[in-house]
């Protein structure tokens, strides 16, 4: 009986231990940082059903670890602030030449998906940009 609760036991120790090894070989997704959105993009938009495509570009703001620029979202030559949590770019309601621009974006190896609106006095333009580095 005893051989047996031994048996027991070390085959628990090792099934334990082949456990943690597989686990600790296991890929974790690496959180994301500023840095890995900064670059020029190809966009192709869908915004309220009609489509676009052009160039954006997302740059560093020194001095800070989260805070970067968008230039040109919308086709519009325009630059807009937002920061980056892990792989999520934020860009809160702002003003720029007349549209307030608001929505936020998820980074997936090279391609940022923002959903995002764009206001003026008259319309509102929801838009998808399809950003591709």
């Amino acid at each position: 009986m005893k051989k047996n609760i031994l048996n027991l036991s070390l085959y628990t120790l090792l099934l334990t231990i082949t456990i943690l090894i597989a686990f600790a070989g296991c890929d974790t997704d690496e959180a994301l940082n500023k840095t890995d959105f900064i670059g020029s993009y190809s966009v192709t938009e869908v915004c309220n059903g009609n489509n676009a495509g052009y160039t954006l570009t997302i740059a560093d703001v020194e001095g800070s670890d989260n805070a970067v620029t968008i230039t040109n979202l919308w086709d519009w030559e325009e630059t807009i602030n937002a920061t980056i949590s892990d792989n999520v770019i934020t860009f809160p309601a702002q003003l720029a030449d007349e549209i307030t621009f608001a929505g936020s974006g998820e980074l997936t190896g090279t391609t940022l998906v923002i959903n995002y609106t764009a206001v003026d006095n008259i319309d509102t333009e929801n838009c998808v940009a399809t950003a591709t580095r």
